[in-house]
């Protein structure tokens, strides 16, 4: 994902339009792809090509069951939609994704996963809040990404946590705080 993102954006489109072709609607390849698609597009600041990618995934998933599949989607909408300083339409489908992921996941793999994806969901609900100028928000929400990270044993992800933790402290002047997070 860290290349050339117009070529990702053509390879990407060139499998959507063949898994449309073939006309399996319910292959996770193909709701992937056009998840893939969206991210891109996202990357690329085409909030509103991004929107629309990610809303076809949510759709499909939606008409097909894929509890898993929906909040992903959700995710990524919510994640697009901050974009374009539609921050309340990104905590609604932040809210939702963290909604299913707590609903799904009953085997101890699939938990696992499942909680991983609630601290994605809690992360991204902060990102919205601090965009919104509601640091107490954020920083509630990403504690509670923090916590998950920790205990599923992120690290990537427990960095990112730690970040949005001292960027918004930093934000309230919170300098010391903002260190230590750093």
């Amino acid at each position: 994902m860290r290349g050339d993102y117009t070529v990702l954006v053509e390879l990407y489109r060139q499998l959507v339009s063949k898994w449309k072709e073939i006309g399996n609607r319910e292959n996770w390849n193909y709701r992937a792809s056009l998840s893939s698609l969206g991210n891109l597009y996202a990357s690329l600041g085409q909030y509103q090509r991004a929107i629309e990618f990610h809303q076809q995934c949510l759709e499909i998933s939606r008409e097909i069951g894929a509890r898993n599949g929906e909040g992903i989607c959700s995710n990524n909408l919510g994640s697009a939609y901050n974009h374009p300083e539609q921050y309340q339409r990104a905590i609604e489908f932040h809210q939702k994704s963290l909604e299913i992921y707590k609903d799904i996941g009953d085997s101890p793999e699939e938990r696992l996963h499942q909680r991983k994806s609630e601290g994605y969901s809690l992360n991204n609900l902060g990102t919205a809040y601090n965009s919104l100028g509601e640091y107490q928000r954020a920083l509630e929400f990403y504690q509670q990404s923090l916590a998950i990270f920790r205990e599923t044993g992120d690290r990537n992800a427990e960095g990112n946590s730690l970040n949005n933790l001292g960027t918004t402290y930093a934000s309230l002047g919170e300098y010391q705080r903002a260190i230590e997070f750093h």
